[in-house]
């Protein structure tokens, strides 16, 4: 018997790496502005907010919101439509999923990328086969929190909150379970070399696939 029903997941670094994709389009994004950056801030740290936060990160002495504009742009024309993407799914992952989709759980993704970079993953790795629905930053035509999508899909699917739960790789997985009601367990593995908060906000905490599956007993 499992413990919840109903799984929410973030995307990059919970179910997918693409870590060295994202870092190398937003090395090509800043090259076509003809903007320099400091490399040793190219790393999967940065990877997980917004763009603009992203880019901003990068570029923390860049305050021209025509250039930001510009690099966004860049990076969403390269990235989008990448037909050579080097995303990996995480070991164990695609497995799990198929086995809480044969146990008649409901699946869902909420992301902070947008609708198009995140269909073309799932359709990449088969995701759309086997999540009910998929949450994204655009999805509802504006910028939406995490926790606004988890609050949506618990009331537009009549979820009991007890039966839901949050799994992410960042603090703010967390944050927004919490603040949405529900569990989250923080994967150790994914982006961010500082995992303290997330560990200070989870309900759980697993370092591989193997201790997540036992978490969810």
């Amino acid at each position: 018997m499992l413990k919840y029903q109903n799984y929410i997941f973030d995307l990059d670094g919970t179910l997918v790496n693409s870590s060295e994709e994202v870092l190398l389009c937003f090395t090509k994004s800043f090259d076509e502005a003809h903007y320099k950056i400091d490399s040793s801030r190219l790393t999967s740290d940065v990877i997980g907010p917004p763009l603009k936060q992203i880019i901003q990160t990068i570029a923390p002495e860049l305050t021209q919101e025509e250039k930001i504009n510009e690099i966004m742009q860049n990076f969403r024309r390269i990235y989008d439509y990448d037909e050579n993407d080097i995303s990996v799914m995480y070991d164990g992952i695609y497995e799990l999923l198929s086995e809480l989709k044969k146990q008649n759980c409901k699946l869902f993704i909420a992301t902070f990328k947008p609708t198009i970079p995140t269909m073309r993953l799932a359709k990449l790795f088969h995701l759309d086969e086997i999540f009910e629905d998929i949450y994204t930053i655009d999805k509802f035509g504006k910028k939406i929190s995490k926790e606004d999508m988890i609050s949506d899909i618990i009331s537009s699917y009549n979820f009991e909150k007890s039966q839901t739960v949050m799994i992410g790789d960042a603090a703010s997985d967390m944050i927004a379970a919490k603040g949405a009601g529900i569990d989250g367990i923080g994967v150790l593995w994914g982006y961010g070399s500082d995992k303290n908060p997330l560990k200070e906000n989870a309900t759980h905490t697993v370092k591989n696939v193997e201790e997540l599956r036992k978490c969810l007993k």
